[in-house]
């Protein structure tokens, strides 16, 4: 599942974003929280934040993002039990103030977190080092506590049926424009990058269904070609290319130029069927007798 965890100060405005979301947002927990409204929420976070001065970053956000296939068959329940264990795994407590909320704006429902760092006793109980990976990790420890696919195993998959369906298009493909329309009928948008000195140097793949346009965050979905595999380079898919060019020219070339032993010669045929009926005429009637013989040979003493 995609994720991400980062420390940072933050004002009102994202506990507006994660509250709002075109106002589809839905709560689904909160905790050492008295108020409901986002400005009240903040001066609540910001207070218990000052009791500990040192910690700049005291906010902790970032979200969980299933894959559609499997976000549609999760309810709010189980988005809000896969967040706060993976939150306590990095250290949140029942002393932190914490809110969670399900958007459903995008085509692929997520959920959102805010951490107060800071816990009421002005302990900072969410450690920085290394907190999109240690959030990562965790949230992959408990999809499996959960039986559900992490994000590692999904894209172990994608990336496998990428390069298949990849090397089939290739096989009829005879230049990129061909590539790129045949993986599109296949389910996949193929992004090729290029520079003057070599031409066509990458590639990136994404599924068409993965592809989120109604977000506003930036970012490059799907997969770069040497993050597929790392038996096929872009240079290999040149020559895959050239070749089936090659081939298809030298088909229709033999089609509009078969070979001399293939062609018919109609008038030929003629010939021989003549010659062959000549021979047939030139041959004798019949088998000579043995008197016949007999008598050639006496004329031949006299």
């Amino acid at each position: 599942m995609n994720n991400s965890a980062t420390t940072r100060r933050i004002s009102k405005i994202a506990i507006e974003y994660n509250g709002n979301d075109k106002g589809t947002a839905e709560c689904v927990y909160s905790n050492n929280l008295l108020s409901t409204t986002p400005e009240e929420q903040f001066a609540e976070m910001k207070f218990i934040a000052e009791r500990n001065p040192n910690v700049k970053k005291w906010a902790l956000t970032g979200y969980i993002s299933p894959p559609k296939e499997v976000g549609d068959s999760l309810t709010n329940e189980e988005l809000k039990e896969l967040a706060l264990k993976s939150l306590k795994d990095v250290g949140l407590t029942e002393n932190n103030q914490v809110v969670l909320d399900v958007h459903n704006s995008t085509k692929q429902k997520h959920i959102h977190f805010i951490v107060n760092r800071i816990d009421v006793y002005g302990k900072c109980t969410v450690k920085s080092a290394n907190i999109g990976k240690r959030f990562g990790e965790s949230v992959r420890n408990v999809c499996k506590e959960m039986n559900l696919k992490t994000d590692v195993e999904i894209g172990k998959e994608k990336k496998q049926q990428m390069l298949k369906v990849l090397q089939n298009c290739l096989k009829v493909s005879r230049n990129f424009d061909d590539l790129v329309d045949y993986m599109r009928r296949c389910g996949y948008r193929v992004t090729l990058s290029q520079n003057v000195k070599e031409g066509m140097s990458g590639m990136r793949i994404v599924r068409l269904k993965d592809i989120n346009d109604q977000t506003q965050r930036q970012y490059h979905p799907g997969y770069k070609l040497s993050e597929i595999t790392s038996k096929l380079k872009i240079k290999d898919i040149k020559e895959i290319l050239n070749r089936n060019a090659e081939n298809h020219q030298s088909a229709i070339f033999s089609q509009s130029n078969p070979p001399t032993n293939e062609i018919k010669h109609p008038e030929k045929s003629a010939l021989k069927e003549i010659e062959n009926a000549v021979k047939e005429l030139l041959k004798p009637s019949y088998a000579p007798a043995a008197d016949d013989e007999l008598l050639r040979k006496r004329k031949r003493r006299r």
